[in-house]
């Protein structure tokens, strides 16, 4: 009886032991996520994976990878999917289709299990950034918050700091907050922001409404603008009318004198124009004296020149 209960006391330790090393059922699914064309690391919560145990990923009951520290075996694409030593799945372009349900598995030299968990990945997009708008009427602010985009998000609007129990409508794709206040407002800040599991973006603005002492100092001041600048254009008109003025008076002056000077001409011409420097003095000029000959003749009267004999017209006959 002794070795009955000693045998069932070591069995039913040895099963409180298997149970408390099998971890993470399939109702204890942890949810995990990722941004869209970006990656994941699918981590094995509160254990330490060894060097002789073997770790197999699975996607919807169809096996990913299988490793142990001889090496790891991809039944998917390689380049998509990578496990590490301690048993992370890492994956890369994330895509819509790749949200699902994932399990990992951990079994230790002997083929026991060791440790099984579950986990859902969810694969989301980056929110877009909100926009602000407004209108003023009656000392009114009506604020609508506008976003687009398709994912599940969560859209919200504050007005200093604090939340507005605005719900979101779904306007063709497009996601509005309207707010209308009850009381009057002139100036408030709002902030209006989205944001999912994988990103948020926000806008804010702080909006004013001109009241009546504001519409009376911008009538003013519009007012004084208007008469500087009638102003200013009529001095810059009274300027070039006296410049045009002026300078017409200067082309009559010179027509004028054109006129004088064309009148006068017949009367300088008919009298002589005195000199105005003395006669040019002439040039002397040098007498040569005559070349002294190396003989010198007596002078006394002329001789005879000899008288050329005229040939006979015979002697010119013959010559022919």
């Amino acid at each position: 009886m002794k070795l009955k209960m000693n045998f069932r006391g070591i069995f039913l330790a040895k099963c409180l032991v298997l149970f408390s090393c099998v971890k993470g059922s399939a109702n204890e699914a942890r949810n995990e996520y990722g941004m869209r064309g970006g990656s994941v690391f699918l981590n094995i919560h509160n254990f330490k994976v060894e060097q002789q145990q073997e770790v197999i990923w699975l996607k919807n009951s169809f096996r990913l990878t299988k490793g142990n520290s001889s090496g790891v075996k991809y039944y998917k694409d390689k380049n998509k999917y990578e496990m590490f030593p301690n048993g992370t799945l890492k994956i890369d372009h994330l895509v819509e289709e790749d949200s699902g349900n994932y399990k990992v598995t951990v079994y230790d030299g002997m083929g026991n299990l060791q440790v099984e968990k579950n986990l859902i990945l969810s694969v989301q997009e980056m929110v877009s950034k909100p926009e602000i708008k407004w209108t003023c009427s009656q000392k009114l602010i009506n604020v609508t918050c506008e976003v687009k985009q398709k994912n599940k998000f969560a859209f919200r609007l504050l007005q200093n700091n604090r939340l507005l129990s605005v719900g979101p409508i779904d306007a063709n794709g497009t996601w509005k907050i309207e707010y209308r206040p009850k009381t009057k407002i002139l100036t408030a800040k709002f902030l209006c922001e989205v944001k999912n599991d994988v990103s948020q973006k926000t806008t804010d603005q702080e909006i004013k409404c001109s009241g009546p002492l504001d519409i009376v100092l911008i009538g003013s001041i519009a007012g004084g603008a208007v008469v500087f600048v009638i102003f200013l254009a009529l001095l810059i008109y009274c300027i070039k009318k006296k410049r045009a003025e002026r300078y017409e008076e200067e082309q009559d002056e010179e027509t004028q004198m054109k006129i004088r000077q064309s009148s006068d001409e017949p009367k300088y011409r008919e009298l002589p124009k005195p000199p105005v420097h003395g006669p040019p003095k002439q040039p002397r000029q040098q007498q040569r004296l005559p070349p002294q000959s190396q003989t010198q003749y007596q002078a006394g009267p002329p001789r005879p020149r000899p008288r050329t004999q005229q040939k006979s017209p015979s002697h010119m006959k013959e010559r022919l």
